[in-house]
Parts: structure tokens; C-alpha cells; sequence
């Protein structure tokens, strides 16, 4: 006997998982949804970077586990799959954030350009050092379709004033937010002859970067500077602890 299969098909509401595909931390849908590795929650991007940066004790806002004692931000990864399924089930809300993501881009840059202005007033050295570097770049067009960064780069001097490891000379460089302090370190191992790009490590503030780290991260939670700055990160030779 032939066996039958139904042809029904069963409804789902949005409103039955919803729970599952909101942030508990803003109630909205998630964008860019991340995912603690320690217990799988998983929230907007921007919101728990915002809740582990003004937090003192580095926990789970659901299930309140302390996610690292001292580098919470190592222990998110994105979860592009359930990025897709949001994409997928609510209609509009893709094409409203990426045009949301363009008008702050596209604000961001006028800004940085603004302020890039009166910083070449300012310094027509820097001006000149700029101009070399835009020249020698627009030729290639390596990830420039992404949203760009202003970054200045700068040695750390030791305790007696004096530069352990010598300066770039074109300080100032210009990339995709998504580069990371990986990328970075590699950068300076091909500027300075470095014999390995562990050689160096790269601090913001006085602290020290993952390697993992993207520059849109750092401006975002560690530069804690007047917007429209250009973001410094400072390198040092790298110093093991025993």
C-alpha cells in the first residue's frame, strides 16, 4: 500500500519567534546578531559591545555568567546564519540597515574629511604625507567598497623619552574599518623589516589590542575620544612577562 504524505503545510506567526529573534537588550530584531561563546545568548553587535564597555563586571546580561574576567570582548562571534534567517523573515528590515549603515557612513566621512582639513591647516607636513600616501593608493582598490578609517599610527616612547623601535614615516594611513590589529601588526612588520609581526604589539589608550580586534571595534568602544577624530594607535616592541 502506497504510503501517504500530507501536503499541509503548517503556518508560523511571527509573533511565535519573535523571542528568538530579538535583543533583549534593545527589544528590536538584531542587527549584526553576535553570540557569546561562554553561553550561546546572542544579541545586537552595537548593543553588547555598549553593555560589556559601561559595564564593571564583564557578565551575560541574560544569564549573568561572566563571560572572561578581564577581555570580554574576545569571547563574541557573529552569527552570520541567524543574520540570514532575520533577513529572510522580516521583510524591509535589510534594505532599511544597510541604508541606515550608508547615511552613517557617508555622515562619518564628512566629518573626517572636515576634520582632516584643519588638521592639514594645521600641519602642512602632514598634509604633503597624506598627499603621498592617497597618490600611491589610488591605483588599487583593495576593499575601499568598504567603510574607510582614518588611523595614525605612532611609536610609543619609553620611560626615558626615547623611541624604542623607529617611526614610520607615513604615519597616517587610510583602510577598511573591518582591518584588523592583525592586519595591522603585519602592515608594520612590512614598513619596518620586522623579522615577525608578533614583534610588536599595538595599544589604544595605553591599552593593549587583540589581535582579533577590528579598527571599527576599537573607535567604537576603546578610542573614547571627540567624534570626528582621527583614531591613534600607538606600537611598541612587544614585552613578555615571565
Amino acid at each position: 500500500m502506497a504510503i501517504l504524505q500530507s501536503t499541509r503545510q503548517r503556518k508560523i506567526y511571527a509573533g511565535d519567534i519573535n523571542p528568538l529573534l530579538t535583543c533583549r537588550l534593545c527589544r528590536g530584531y538584531m542587527i549584526k546578531p553576535t553570540c557569546i561563546t561562554e553561553c550561546l545568548h546572542t544579541f545586537c553587535r552595537s548593543c553588547i559591545v555598549k553593555h560589556l564597555s559601561q559595564k564593571e563586571i564583564n557578565e551575560c546580561p541574560t544569564c549573568n555568567i561572566i563571560i572572561h574576567e578581564t577581555n570580554p570582548m574576545e569571547m563574541l562571534r557573529a552569527d552570520q546564519m541567524l543574520e540570514d534567517v532575520i533577513y529572510k523573515l522580516i521583510p524591509g528590515l535589510q534594505q532599511n540597515e544597510e541604508l541606515r549603515e550608508r547615511e552613517f557612513n557617508r555622515k562619518k566621512k564628512k566629518i573626517e574629511e572636515q576634520s582632516s582639513v584643519i588638521s592639514d591647516r594645521e600641519s602642512p607636513v602632514r598634509s604633503s604625507v597624506d598627499t603621498m600616501y592617497r597618490t600611491t593608493i589610488s591605483f588599487n582598490n583593495y576593499h575601499r567598497d568598504e567603510p574607510q578609517i582614518c588611523v595614525c599610527l605612532e611609536c610609543c616612547s619609553d620611560s626615558d623619552g626615547e623611541v624604542p623601535i623607529k617611526q614610520l614615516v607615513r604615519r597616517y594611513i587610510r583602510c577598511s574599518s573591518q582591518m584588523t590589529i592583525a592586519h595591522v601588526k603585519k602592515y608594520l612588520k612590512l614598513k619596518l623589516s620586522l623579522n615577525a609581526a608578533d614583534q610588536v604589539e599595538i595599544l589604544c589608550n595605553g591599552e593593549i589590542m587583540g589581535k582579533d580586534h577590528t579598527l571599527e571595534f576599537i573607535y567604537m568602544t576603546r578610542w573614547r575620544v571627540k567624534e570626528g577624530t582621527v583614531m591613534t594607535l600607538q606600537y611598541r616592541p612587544r614585552i613578555d612577562f615571565l
